[in-house]
This record gives C-alpha cells, structure tokens and sequence, in this order.
C-alpha cells in the first residue's frame, strides 16, 4: 500500500499503468516522509508528489483531526518559497490536476497556466486525456476549467487558519502577503 488514503492508492496504480506524464510536473513520491523544507511541519503536512520538475511538492494539510485524509486541504509547497493552499480535499486537487495546467509557485501564492496555449507543439502531460477518463471513472468528476478559481475558492474558505497555523513557523508565508 501506498498511502492511507485510499484515492492516493488509487491514483498510485494508474500512474504505474501510464508511460507519460499526466499532469505537468506531478509525480507520486513516497507518501509523509519528509517536510518539503520547510522544518517544524512535518506534524501536520504529509508531502506525497512532486509538484514540478524544480522541486516543489504538494502535500496533505492536517488542518484538524478528521479520520478521512482526502477530506483535508491540499498545499504547494514552492522549492523557491512559499506554501500555498490548492484544493479543499483530495478529490477536488484531482480536478485541478486533470486540467493539464502547470504551477507556478511563489511566497504570495501558487498560480496555474495553461502552457499549451503559447505552443500548439507542446504537450506538457501527453497521458492527459487517460487520467481525465480515469477521473470521470472513478469519481464521476471532470477536470476543472481554471484552477486558479479552486485556488481563490480555497484560500477564501480556509486562508485564517492557514495562516494561524504557519505563521509562528514560517513567518514569511503569511507577511509575504498582502490578502488571499
């Protein structure tokens, strides 16, 4: 077993059943064994998948004491700085995924761009369209038509306890910013 979350173990057979990126820049590392760099958070963030090529990495946020893990909110945790809320749960991070946009991490917040507008010749995830169809199979969901909107919903919800939370620790996180 992968994890223990079973839609984590789910999409660790599918992207062991895939020959190509499927997403841009994500892929499944082993599941809470370190920080993603950022000391004292090991404890409430459980880091699961590369989130780009350069090193950042998206990570589950232990916001309270739920028993069901894909309930909780989803993170970027930048290799350059910056940890920023995703997705509400699980499922939902799995629709920003499904849109084949690329992050773009900073201190002040995870942006996501569709790079296959600027080049017709690009394809940055070419198993794309087996993941949605996965998706759709088993979670009757589609990929969502900008992520960035799931991002904006996210901090909107949940930023105040974000930020209660990784202030004391990383100050930086939070005075980076001016709102969420």
């Amino acid at each position: 077993m992968y994890s223990p979350i079973p839609e984590l173990n789910l999409l660790k057979e599918f992207e062991e059943g895939v020959s190509s990126w499927y997403a841009p820049g994500f892929e499944l590392q082993a599941f809470g064994e370190d920080d993603g760099g950022y000391p004292g958070t090991a404890d409430r963030l459980r880091t699961f998948a590369l989130a780009t090529g350069s090193g950042s990495v998206y990570a589950i946020w232990l916001l309270d004491e739920r028993p069901d893990l894909a309930a909780l909110p989803v993170v970027f945790l930048g290799d350059e700085g910056g940890i920023n809320l995703v997705a509400r749960d699980l499922r939902e991070f799995f629709r920003v995924l499904a849109s084949g946009w690329t992050p773009m991490g900073s201190w002040e917040k995870v942006e996501y761009a569709d790079e296959r507008e600027e080049d017709e010749d690009y394809d940055p995830c070419p198993d794309n369209e087996r993941f949605r169809a996965w998706l759709r199979h088993h979670f009757g969901s589609e990929a969502v038509e900008d992520p960035n909107d799931v991002v904006e919903a996210t901090e909107a919800e949940l930023w105040d306890r974000f930020a209660a939370w990784i202030g004391p620790l990383h100050p930086d996180v939070v005075n980076s910013r001016t709102t969420p």
